[in-house]
């Protein structure tokens, strides 16, 4: 014999209601921060770096960025949290269906690779951003 379970209206509506108010929180605070346009010159010796990711990463606040290098050497960031940011450079990546074929990136020296090991920074500020760095 089955039996049929029925929950009251009140509790339907209060967990609804929980719901809803939880996805609303979703994001909220992220909407509130502030933010800022941020462009990105890359360069080797003066040239630029043509090929690469750049990464943004505030320690201990979980905020980051990231942008694919043009073939001017920039990456134009929008909506970046201001604060103070670790800088890496990496060689492309790709994705499953779009590899890049493996070979050596001279113009992106080792320490400029790691978020932890770069010694490039960025101190975002409100309005637009512009940084150079030249690796070596």
């Amino acid at each position: 014999m089955l039996q049929r379970f029925e929950m009251p209206n009140a509790f339907l509506a209060v967990m609804l209601l929980t719901v809803v108010t939880t996805l609303a929180g979703c994001g909220g605070a992220e909407e509130g921060k502030k933010k800022a346009e941020v462009t990105i010159t890359i360069t080797h010796n003066g040239s630029p770096v043509t090929e690469g990711d750049v990464r943004l990463m505030m320690s201990g606040k979980g905020e980051g960025a990231m942008g694919t290098l043009n073939e001017s050497g920039q990456v134009e960031l929008q909506e970046v949290v201001l604060g103070n940011y670790s800088v890496s450079v990496t060689p492309p990546e790709g994705t499953p269906d779009n590899p890049i074929p493996k070979k050596e990136y001279p113009n992106i020296p080792k320490q400029y690779r790691s978020l932890q090991e770069s010694p490039l920074k960025a101190d975002v500020k409100a309005g637009a951003n512009e940084f150079t760095f030249d690796l070596k």
